[in-house]
């Protein structure tokens, strides 16, 4: 409780707080209220964000045709490559229904489907709510054709709607954001942990023995810190095959902590002349003491900040490797969905902005959520800072 009401005194970090909370129960319980949707539909391609099938009749048909079951004995036309046929085809009397299906083109496909309706040669047009919208429904729309304005709305929800669309293979793309953070942000917080360790443990010895070990570290890490880190880790990808997440964290924190430990010295030789530390070695106290005793709780609040910036890092490490292809791409993850949206040229398809967009604002909100906490990090370790 305690925590909580130091946290809530800082209110932006804890609206980071509430993100991070959020972010843990998708990686933790999410997986198991969404499930993800690995099966390939490449009838469902052309899938807008937003959209779901809906029953497209004639005015005077409204009433009548609502549901599959009302159209038994009659036909319904679907349009090829929007889901329509493999929903017509699931359903459990589909031989009782006249199926015509339409060819999916990209200028006539729609509207050639739409005639079909007018035309009488369907009783009913099953379609994505987005396309009815901006060729039936939306006069301000260029897709609009004015011939068939008339055309009604029977059933707005035939189908289960695709919040986010499809993605190039057909897959509900929501579902792919709600399981695709939790190997990432383990990742993150795996190698974060490990530069962090590395980083207080060898700025921490290197401070205390001093000597020739000490000028011997903080040249390895002088020597790390001038080498740019990411061309590094792209080189050490393509020759070390990363293939679980594991390795691909061990690989970013091995490579992270150098300018860490740097810091991590100097406030060691600045505690290390403290009264409370100096009598610590006059009475002859063990080095582990000392360390997690004396020193490690008067830091604790610059290796917390710190973590918290090693996981920013190491998440934006791994997604720019798995964006270029040097990660492995086997685990879905929001970083494989930008590499796969960028491979597969979503970029020029408006409709799969999604694909893109969707993982960027999960990342965004993430990184912002552990800037904010880290704030109330600072206040919770830092008693000077609470009662200004």
């Amino acid at each position: 409780m305690n925590f909580l009401k130091l946290v809530w005194q800082n209110k932006a970090g804890f609206v980071g707080f509430c993100g991070l909370v959020f972010y843990l129960l998708i990686i933790t319980v999410g997986q198991w209220v969404v499930d993800f949707d690995d099966d390939v539909k490449l009838d469902q391609i052309n899938s807008p964000p937003g959209s779901r099938l809906i029953l497209l009749t004639r005015p005077e048909d409204k009433e009548r045709y609502v549901s599959l079951a009302d159209l038994e004995g009659h036909s319904v036309g679907v349009l090829e490559k929007t889901g329509g046929p493999a929903f017509v085809n699931n359903y459990a009397n589909a031989d009782a229904i006249k199926v015509e299906t339409y060819k999916w083109r990209s200028s006539r496909g729609v509207p050639d489907a739409l005639e079909g309706l007018a035309k009488g040669e369907v009783d009913a047009l099953v379609m994505f709510s987005k396309l009815a919208q901006r060729f039936v429904l939306d006069s301000e729309n260029r897709y609009f054709q004015k011939d068939y304005a008339h055309l009604t709305i029977s059933n707005s929800k035939l189908g289960p709607m695709l919040l986010l669309g499809a993605d190039t293979q057909g897959r509900d793309m929501f579902t792919h954001v709600m399981n695709g953070g939790r190997i990432l942000i383990i990742t993150a917080v795996t190698a974060g942990l490990i530069s962090t360790l590395i980083a207080f443990v060898l700025g921490t010895i290197a401070a205390l023995v001093g000597g020739m070990l000490d000028r011997a570290l903080v040249a390895l890490a002088n020597f790390i810190i001038v080498i740019p880190r990411f061309p590094l880790l792209v080189v050490l990808a393509a020759l070390v095959t990363l293939n679980n997440w594991v390795l691909l964290a061990t690989l970013i924190g091995l490579l992270a902590w150098p300018a860490l430990m740097r810091a991590v010295r100097a406030q060691v030789l600045s505690l290390k002349e403290r009264d409370y530390v100096e009598a610590a070695v006059a009475l002859d106290l063990s080095q582990a003491h000392i360390i997690f005793r004396e020193i490690l709780p008067n830091m604790m609040s610059f290796v917390a900040i710190n973590f918290v910036v090693a996981i920013t890092s190491a998440m934006y490490d791994q997604i720019g490797l798995i964006f270029l292809g040097m990660a492995p791409i086997n685990d879905y993850t929001w970083g494989v969905m930008l590499y796969f949206g960028r491979s597969r040229g979503t970029l020029f398809n408006a409709d799969s902005a999604a694909m893109l967009l969707a993982p960027v604002i999960a990342i965004a909100f993430f990184q912002v959520s552990l800037v904010l906490f880290s704030r109330s990090l600072e206040e919770l370790f830092d008693p000077r800072l609470r009662s200004a």
